[in-house]
């Protein structure tokens, strides 16, 4: 099984920074940052001309994150940064959610 260090986030946005979406990586993970680095400025220039605004960046990810479910929540800040984060989803604590919820419909 390979070692995932690192994943693509690539996204266009228009020129007020608005509206903004993900466009697909090369590849799904990076064995190192350095492999995902060396294929960032070209991924961003393949994003085409007619993207007002483009940007990219490299996440480190924990390896113990393959095993979880993950979300990828990020922000372009108005200087033209990206920022990451990645939130671990806890199944359980939503099943509990939904329990209580329900619990508190039938209660009379």
């Amino acid at each position: 099984m390979e070692h995932i260090a690192a994943f693509m986030l690539l996204i266009a946005c228009s020129d007020d920074l608005q509206a903004c979406k993900e466009y697909p990586a090369p590849a799904i993970g990076y064995e190192t940052t350095e492999e995902c680095r060396a294929e960032l400025m070209p991924a961003i220039r393949s994003m085409g001309s007619d993207q007002p605004k483009t940007f990219g960046k490299c996440v480190e990810i924990d390896p113990a994150l393959l095993y979880e479910d993950a979300e990828i929540v990020w922000d372009v800040t108005q200087q033209g940064g990206i920022e990451v984060t990645l939130e671990v989803i806890n199944p359980h604590m939503a099943l509990q959610s939904v329990a209580s919820v329900e619990d508190q419909k039938n209660v009379y």
